[in-house]
Formats: structure tokens, C-alpha cells, sequence
């Protein structure tokens, strides 16, 4: 099994379950059950221009979340912190961030259950 996270694009993303001491970006292969809150961290190419949508949708297809990201949370000792949300269903969760330009864009499936 290759795990439960797929990204691909110019924007790579990685996501994690939450924790105080978990600010890398290590790929995460462990089970994710409903009720999880994952931490989200992406690294943008070197020509990608600030600020970036980041956007989460549910397994039935329902934005959870849509913000606009300043300073992207890398995973790095100076980046803000991850982005957070709370896993309410089984399924299939996607993650999209893209530059306001369109340019450059990155999406990543976390599967849960």
C-alpha cells in the first residue's frame, strides 16, 4: 500500500494528524480515522508568488474550508503553523492549493476509514 495521502502537482502538500511535536514534512502512511485533526503543510515551487487559496472538501464534494494563505506553512523552524481541520467522515477528503494566478497549483486525496 503506498499510503493514505496522494499529492501531485507544482505545490507539494502533506498532511498529518495533529501533534504539538509534529512540524515536519514527513510523509504520514498510518490509518486516519474520523475524528482526527490533520495538520496541513505545503511547499510551493521557487517561482510561486504569494498568496495562495487553500482549499479542503469534504468526501461529499462540500468546501470545509477556503482560506487565502500569506505565508505558507512549510513545516520549516520559521514557517507559520500548519493548517488545521477535523476529520468528520469516512471517505475521501481533497486538498487543493494554487496560487491567486492560477499558475501553480497542487492537490492532494487523504483517505480516511
Amino acid at each position: 500500500m503506498s499510503g493514505t495521502i496522494e499529492s501531485s502537482g507544482d505545490i507539494e502538500i502533506f498532511c498529518a494528524p495533529a501533534r504539538s511535536s509534529n512540524r515536519g514534512t514527513v510523509p504520514f502512511f498510518d490509518k486516519i480515522a474520523v475524528g482526527d485533526r490533520l495538520s496541513v503543510v505545503f511547499v510551493p515551487g521557487e517561482n510561486a508568488v504569494p498568496p495562495f487559496q487553500l482549499k479542503v472538501f469534504s468526501p461529499s464534494g462540500a468546501t470545509i474550508l477556503d482560506t487565502l494563505v500569506r505565508d505558507p506553512p512549510t513545516g520549516a523552524p520559521q514557517s507559520p503553523s500548519p493548517i488545521e481541520f477535523v476529520v468528520s467522515a469516512m471517505g475521501v477528503y481533497r486538498i487543493e492549493v494554487r496560487t491567486l494566478t492560477g499558475r501553480q497549483r497542487g492537490e492532494a486525496k487523504v483517505r480516511v476509514g
